[in-house]
């Protein structure tokens, strides 16, 4: 019985063809080490889109959201967020996340006879601590946008 050769296909990459084939995974690998560092380096401490979150004391933060908005005459209303959007952005507004804010806060002052409108997140770490609140408004005449000062020095254990 004649013995039946396995054709090779592909092979190993030689010369310039494996000089590219390296570069291009030690340019994945880097993209893998340095995405998440825009997290860690960045001034947003609720933004955590592409970092490691099993570093993350934040994630584990449980908020209690308030948002309200005001009328012409002065009269402030608690808005019922969870009939307003869906839960999914809900939870999105409870992590903090700077651009879901600035969007609800602007589709809540693009309502007639409104005046302003205020986001305040009130949370507490794991252990119980409070942390100070959270608080975006947006002065809907204006479109301004004043927002928090964002510190997360109480979160230690």
């Amino acid at each position: 019985m004649a013995r039946r050769e396995i054709p090779k296909v592909g092979g190993e990459p030689n010369g310039e063809r494996r000089t590219l084939v390296l570069a291009f995974i030690a340019l994945i690998l880097g993209l893998q080490v340095l995405i998440p560092q825009r997290y860690y380096l960045g001034d947003d401490p609720y933004d955590e889109r592409f970092s490691w979150r099993m570093f993350s004391a934040v994630r584990v933060h449980r908020c209690r959201l308030q948002p309200t908005e005001t009328d012409a005459d002065g009269n402030e209303r608690v808005i019922d967020v969870n009939r307003e959007v869906h839960r999914a952005w809900v939870s999105t507004l409870q992590r903090n996340r700077k651009s879901v804010s600035e969007k609800f806060l602007a589709s809540r002052c693009a309502g007639a006879g409104i005046a302003s409108a205020r986001l305040e997140n009130r949370c507490v770490t794991p252990n119980g601590t409070p942390l100070d609140p959270i608080i975006w408004e947006m002065t809907c005449a204006s479109g301004e946008i004043t927002e928090p000062e964002i510190s997360l020095e109480r979160d230690e254990p």
